[in-house]
C-alpha cells in the first residue's frame, strides 16, 4: 500500500508539472497570439484595400469606355461631315464644269 501511495503521489506530481505552463510559456503563446492577431489586421486591410481598388479600377473602366464610345462617336461624326463636305465640293464642281459646259455650247452657236 505504501509503494500505492507513493506511486500515485509521484504520478500527480509528474501529472501537474507537465499541466501547468510555465511563465516563459505563457509568455511565448501570447506574444505568438499577438503576432497572429496583429497578421489577421493586415489581412483584413489589404482585402479592404484590394477591394476599394478593385471597385475603383471598375470604375475607371467604365469610364474608359463611355469615352472611348464617345471618342468614336465624334470620329464617325467628323468622318461622315468630311464625306459630306467633300460630295458637296464635288457636287459645286460638277456644276461648274456643266456650267462652263454650257456656256461653250451656247457661245458655238452663237457663232454659227
Amino acid at each position: 500500500m505504501k509503494n500505492y501511495t507513493k506511486l500515485t503521489a509521484i504520478s500527480l506530481a509528474i501529472l501537474s508539472i507537465t499541466a501547468c505552463d510555465s511563465k516563459v510559456e505563457s509568455a511565448r503563446k501570447d506574444a505568438l497570439e499577438s503576432k497572429a492577431d496583429a497578421l489577421e489586421n493586415k489581412a483584413d486591410a489589404v482585402k479592404k484595400e484590394t477591394k476599394e481598388v478593385a471597385k475603383d479600377f471598375a470604375k475607371q473602366s467604365e469610364l474608359d469606355a463611355v469615352a472611348q464610345k464617345d471618342a468614336e462617336k465624334l470620329r464617325a461624326e467628323t468622318a461622315k461631315k468630311a464625306a459630306a463636305d467633300a460630295a458637296e465640293e464635288l457636287r459645286k464642281s460638277g456644276e461648274r464644269a456643266a456650267k462652263e459646259l454650257q456656256e461653250k455650247a451656247d457661245a458655238a452657236r452663237d457663232r454659227k
